[in-house]
């Protein structure tokens, strides 16, 4: 019979004797051949999914707009849906901004309010036309900066093909 009783089936427990302990904090600390480690028993996708606690949210009714193909000199209007789904006042902390990923002239994004309270929503629409000359294929990001934590700059697509 080994002597070693480190990880050895006692007759009178029929458990292994290595420590097992969960700690409140989601981890596990186990003691091997006389050396402890802690073991995180949380997965990694919940901990970065925990929302912060009372902070304000932007929710955002869709994150593309797809325009498709779009004869020049026809004015189109993307609309999004902006509400603050958070327990705090929800702030935009600078103007909605377009970046071009593609194609050219960018619009200007009309924002309702630079505010929301718990709840309250708004609507940022970008309205625009192409001419002869400024054709083919445009992906426009709008990004909002909002002081809400989880997402800082959140950005939304518009897309159109212009001919």
């Amino acid at each position: 019979m080994n002597t070693d009783q480190s990880s050895e089936i006692t007759p009178t427990t029929k458990r292994p004797r290595r420590i097992w302990r969960v700690l409140s904090v989601g981890l596990a600390v186990v003691a091997i051949g006389g050396v402890a480690f802690a073991v995180s028993r949380t997965p990694m996708s919940m901990v970065a999914a925990r929302p912060h606690e009372g902070a304000p949210r932007l929710v955002v009714d869709k994150d593309v707009v797809d325009f498709g193909a779009v004869p020049y000199r026809k004015m189109i209007e993307a609309k999004f849906a902006i509400t603050n789904g958070g327990k705090e006042v929800l702030e935009f902390t600078e103007a909605p901004y377009i970046e071009v990923v593609k194609g050219c002239c960018p619009p200007a994004p009309v924002l309702g309010t630079k505010s929301l309270k718990p709840g309250e929503g708004t609507t940022l629409s970008v309205s625009f036309m192409m001419y002869q000359g400024m054709g083919g294929l445009h992906d426009f990001r709008v990004h909002l900066r909002t002081n809400d934590p989880s997402i800082p700059d959140k950005t939304v697509r518009i897309l159109s093909d212009w001919k």
